[in-house]
């Protein structure tokens, strides 16, 4: 029992994002059509909504996804948020799952609010239902190189670059862009950890290599 109880502390944050989710999904395909679209359009980050100052949609986007539920993408999301909630912590967990959820929104969005006042698209993406977890999973994804070893580390981040880019390719689109922009996100945070947790063991290793130095010194001392 109390293992399980560590087990779960542990994972806190992805067990109450997977319930949550796994509510709202299953919610969601109990509701008819009619009222699904209106609780997606309400719960959605497009522009209409934050401009409106509809800043909840910040959170309720998250645990909801468009369509018809696809479990396996959402059994593949909680693996990848177990296995970086554990190796990471939550605390890091959660800033990376918010700065790429909510940063990536914020700057998809900024750049339609641009680019549908200079007709570049059109006014349509405003009210564009955006939802699901997908910028943050992103961003999770690319801070786990904090935790793999060269030459992991480069193929991990390469391998992510390189599906973002097929998927703009394929088929390009504003999320497209909040996948690159989260993912990039991700890439940093995972090089500010990396360097955050480099600097004690460097300090320790120039304390180290100054008391050797010392040493031999204060031995002549006494003799």
């Amino acid at each position: 029992m109390s293992r399980l109880l560590s087990v779960v502390l542990r994972l806190r944050v992805t067990l109450v994002y997977c319930m949550l989710t796994a509510a709202g999904t299953v919610t969601l395909g109990q509701i008819g059509p009619h009222d699904r679209w209106h609780v997606l359009h309400a719960a959605s980050t497009n522009l209409h909504n934050l401009t409106d100052g509809h800043l909840a949609t910040l959170v309720t986007s998250a645990f909801l996804t468009e369509g018809r539920p696809d479990w396996w993408w959402l059994a593949s999301v909680a693996i990848l948020f177990a296995v970086a909630e554990w190796v990471s912590g939550w605390r890091r967990f959660l800033l990376t799952f918010c700065a790429g959820h909510i940063g990536a929104t914020a700057l998809v969005a900024v750049g339609l609010f641009v680019g549908i006042h200079v007709d570049w698209f059109a006014d349509s993406l405003a009210v564009a239902v955006d939802v699901g977890v997908s910028y943050a999973a992103a961003a999770v994804a690319g801070s786990l190189i904090r935790y793999l070893a060269m030459p992991w580390r480069a193929v991990w981040a390469t391998s992510w670059i390189a599906v973002v880019a097929v998927g703009a390719v394929t088929e390009p689109s504003f999320t497209a862009a909040g996948h690159a922009l989260a993912l990039t996100i991700g890439l940093g945070l995972g090089a500010l950890f990396l360097r955050r947790d480099a600097m004690p063991l460097l300090r320790n290793r120039i304390g180290s290599t100054s008391t050797d130095r010392v040493q031999p010194s204060a031995q002549l001392s006494t003799l």
